[in-house]
């Protein structure tokens, strides 16, 4: 049915373009009162020590910038915490991504997190998640973080194969990561999380199943798994062909690594690429955004969104700070339905017209005549061909429902 798969989210907008705003329109919405409770925190630390194959980033020599950074944090976690707007917010998720945010030392961290719950109301239940390396996750660093609320990890494995860790510039060959994963596991309790990347050049359907097998035998709680996709300019895009790549070897190696733990009985697909252990991660970053609950962007590269002010900071001179509407947002969170491996229509009818609901029930039962789904008079289930070809679908169905933004 599809010649080409979308490999990422399908992000399109809706509606009229965002309208420009500046600091100051920002600053005195955020005098008033939310609508919703609810909210997140996102942190980006645009910092590594070691750049993966696939990245462009070019980081090195981190010292002085750190410590000047943790200060504009420092700044920035003070500056929003005392506007009235964010003091209602129940905050349900902090997450650091990056970047790699472990990069930061001890002195670092535990100023940054204890100002971030003495400045906003963090929910008991809040899912406190930080993306990480092994090498840069050590056992004194794990032990600080853990008494300081973080209850999840995100780590950049990649893959354990020695072959695939060389070729993506990953540090430790595998004995020693499956060695410091075990260690963070035993002496963790709450959520490890992995990023496993396959279908780089060379992989085998054997290493894709090891990584599978690994990742049952430590119980992991849930792993985000990607198609290879390199950055221009990254070191991968200048030495490999993009001619390398197969989409019957795409499906193979993504129908193994999925079905192995799917047919364990202990996992399940949470949205297209991520697979959780049964009744453990929630993913609550990813699944609050979609439900459009707010996010306060913090740092250089972050973006985000509070009320109808939409947030990107390249560096501490350049914001970009823009005015969105009602349709805007609500043609991104019924774009959302679309990554899950369940779509009701009874969820569509919110935000799209009945007639175009029908349309999107004769492009959903196509998809079920190539096996991708079941369709019912409820909506559709999909099996793990659709999750495959998953973002594909939702960029088509992008182009369905979009007359009803406009």
């Amino acid at each position: 049915m599809f010649k080409e798969r979308i490999k990422g989210h399908h992000t399109g907008g809706g509606g009229s373009k965002p309208v420009p705003a500046t600091e100051e329109e920002l600053f005195e919405f955020l005098q008033g009162t939310p609508e919703r409770k609810d909210g997140v925190i996102y942190f980006h630390i645009p910092f590594c020590d070691n750049i993966c194959s696939f990245c462009s980033m070019n980081r090195s020599k981190l010292e002085g910038e750190l410590d000047t950074y943790t200060e504009f944090l420092l700044s920035e976690i003070e500056k929003f915490g005392k506007f009235p707007y964010m003091k209602a917010k129940n905050i349900e998720s902090v997450y650091f991504g990056g970047g790699t945010p472990t990069v930061l030392k001890e002195k670092h961290l535990d100023p940054i997190i204890n100002a971030i719950h003495k400045n906003f109301k963090i929910s008991p239940t809040c899912e406190f998640s930080l993306e990480s390396t092994l090498h840069n996750l050590s056992p004194k660093k794990l032990k600080l973080l853990d008494s300081l609320g973080v209850n999840r990890f995100s780590i950049g494995v990649q893959t354990f194969s020695d072959d695939g860790r060389k070729l993506l510039n990953r540090v430790f060959d595998k004995e020693e990561a499956l060695k410091r994963l075990k260690q963070i596991r035993d002496n963790f309790d709450k959520f490890v999380c992995i990023d496993i990347i396959y279908n780089y050049p060379g992989e085998t359907v054997e290493e894709v199943l090891e990584d599978a097998r690994i990742v049952k035998e430590l119980k992991i709680d849930s792993v985000s798994f990607y198609s290879l996709m390199f950055s221009p300019g990254s070191v991968l895009s200048k030495e490999i062909s993009p001619d390398y790549y197969s989409l019957e070897t795409d499906k193979e190696l993504h129908h193994g690594f999925a079905n192995s733990l799917l047919d364990s009985g202990d996992y399940e697909v949470l949205e297209h690429t991520k697979i959780t252990r049964k009744n453990r991660d929630e993913y609550k970053y990813i699944r609050l955004g979609h439900k459009g609950e707010d996010t306060l962007p913090i740092g250089f590269g972050a973006g985000g969104r509070l009320g109808n002010y939409s947030m990107f900071a390249m560096n501490k001179d350049r914001k970009m700070i823009t005015k969105t509407n009602e349709t805007q947002r609500n043609f991104g969170k019924f774009m959302s339905l679309f990554q899950y491996p369940n779509v009701k229509f009874s969820d569509m009818s919110q935000y799209i017209k009945p007639s175009t609901i029908e349309e999107i029930k004769d492009f959903l039962k196509l998809c079920e005549k190539h096996n991708y789904m079941k369709v019912n008079d409820h909506g559709a289930t999909l099996n793990i061909d659709g999750v495959f070809w998953g973002n594909t679908m939702a960029a088509e169905i992008s182009k369905i429902a979009r007359k009803d933004f406009e």
